[in-house]
């Protein structure tokens, strides 16, 4: 191959890149523990892949490992191989249900509970090779405002907030959104409320959300769905399946649907130049400056 047949062929491979739909990072979150958000990103992603877009979720609840437990996974690797330069990021991801590829956390590891700048630009730089592999990447981060979430949902492109109808949720949920707005720079939510009784109880719940964010805060809040109490949710997590797929008419598996179609569906935001790494690259660059 001469150098213009090289050079002609580097340029139709960054024509293909250009022309492919642009990578959607969606940080899912909460403000506590007990909200059913790993069984909302799990169960999304799984929605996702069956609309024929290839999904990675990232299990950004380090050392626990909640999203290998719903898929009934037992990975051979986890996060804290790669972290160490043992394999590669394309050898630590596991199979998940329906093509879903889940990259996973590891469970009962403290030391990746939180995360050192260098551990995650190593992260950073690993995955930014798969970019090209995925239309969209799910961050299941940890509840609450650690590090640790920060950096998930400081980095992701979109953030969606789970909240539950106690009281606790929606104050800690409000406690988060002020977090991520004034030290990660997230000015748009999402917001699912799940567990919910029925849908006035839940528009009256994100109704309260949005009117003390937008009174208080710089951020935007935007009613994305609902998802009731249902109780094959439980049986689900039980059996260790995704509940789309065990009891794909229940009344949750149904909301759920609605809510992905509100996500997945609607044009992404503005895209960020340089793909995954770039942004990554910049909030550790942010953290680094605050």
């Amino acid at each position: 191959m001469d150098d213009n047949q090289a050079d002609g062929l580097r340029e139709a491979m960054k024509e293909q890149r250009r022309s492919k739909r642009p990578l959607r990072v969606i940080g899912v979150t909460s403000g506590k523990g007990g909200v059913g958000k790993t069984n909302v990103a799990a169960n999304l992603a799984i929605i996702a892949a069956k609309q024929g877009q290839r999904v990675l979720i990232i299990d950004g609840d380090l050392g626990l490992a909640n999203v290998e437990i719903i898929y009934g996974l037992r990975p051979k690797h986890h996060l804290g191989h790669l972290l160490s330069g043992d394999i590669t990021a394309r050898d630590v991801l596991a199979a998940g249900p329906c093509g879903v590829k889940v990259l996973p956390a590891g469970n009962g590891l403290q030391q990746l509970t939180r995360l050192d700048d260098g551990q995650r630009l190593r992260l950073v730089t690993a995955l930014e090779e798969m970019e090209d592999d995925f239309d969209v990447v799910f961050l299941d981060s940890g509840a609450g405002i650690g590090d640790n979430v920060l950096f998930f949902i400081g980095a992701a492109q979109e953030a969606l907030l789970v909240v539950s109808p106690e009281p606790t949720s929606l104050t800690d949920a409000y406690a988060t959104i002020k977090v991520l707005c004034q030290d990660a720079g997230v000015r748009c939510f999402d917001v699912v409320v799940n567990q919910a009784g029925n849908e006035a109880m839940a528009r009256d719940i994100f109704q309260k959300l949005s009117a003390v964010a937008g009174r208080f805060l710089d951020a935007r809040v935007r009613w994305l769905g609902w998802i009731p109490r249902d109780e094959n949710v439980h049986r689900a997590v039980m059996a260790q399946k995704p509940f789309v797929e065990l009891f794909p008419s229940s009344p949750a598996t149904r909301a759920l649907n609605g809510v992905a179609d509100a996500l997945l569906n609607e044009p992404p935001p503005p895209q960020l130049s340089g793909g995954l790494k770039f942004l990554w690259s910049r909030l550790l660059r942010e953290s680094r400056a605050a």
